[in-house]
């Protein structure tokens, strides 16, 4: 299965964020997500651009959109200084 585009990944990060509590940090998303689709290794290493992948760019937008629209909350991490 290829990689979704962003907007049909809008459910399956709904379920993956409702399957882990409500919170998760970025990565436990992607690996939440990837196992809701049954996403092979390779489709989850495939890569968009540089270094990301696909599915981590494409789960970025459907973050940024359902925050915008208010359906999640996307908290930032503050680090050391």
């Amino acid at each position: 299965m290829p990689i979704p585009k962003y907007d049909d990944l809008f459910n399956p990060l709904l379920q993956a964020m409702h399957k882990l509590g409500g919170s998760a940090s970025i990565s436990e998303q992607e690996d939440e997500v990837a196992a809701i689709l049954k996403l092979t290794d390779a489709e989850v290493s495939e890569i968009h651009k540089g270094n990301r992948t696909k599915l981590s760019y494409r789960l970025a937008w459907a973050r940024i959109i359902s925050n915008a629209n208010g359906i999640l909350t996307i908290q930032q991490e503050v680090y050391g200084h």
